[in-house]
């Protein structure tokens, strides 16, 4: 099962120019992308079915995300954390 990407905008070279103008802004678009990719990974899998999927060992259903911040390093990161209707969704 593959991830959906939510933000298909941003290709790769635009978090490269994006690092080479501002490394601190770059660096955080990059990883915020990339962690929000994984929950929605993982999601997927925590479901057994990817987003808009009937499938019959589907075990939950979204419930859209809500934004949480993550504190880091370079910055606070505002990521799109998973909701399910039946359960909650949990990193791993």
């Amino acid at each position: 099962m593959k991830p959906q990407m939510e933000n298909r905008a941003m290709s790769m070279n635009d978090f490269i120019q994006d690092y080479l103008s501002n490394k601190d802004e770059g660096l955080k678009a990059l990883v915020t992308f990339f962690l929000n990719l994984v929950m929605q990974y993982e999601a997927e899998q925590q479901a057994v079915a990817g987003r808009y999927q009937r499938t019959e060992p589907r075990k939950s259903t979204r419930n859209g995300s809500k934004p949480r911040v993550l504190h880091t390093r370079p910055g606070e990161l505002t990521l799109e954390k998973p909701e399910f209707r039946e359960k909650s969704f949990v990193c791993e």
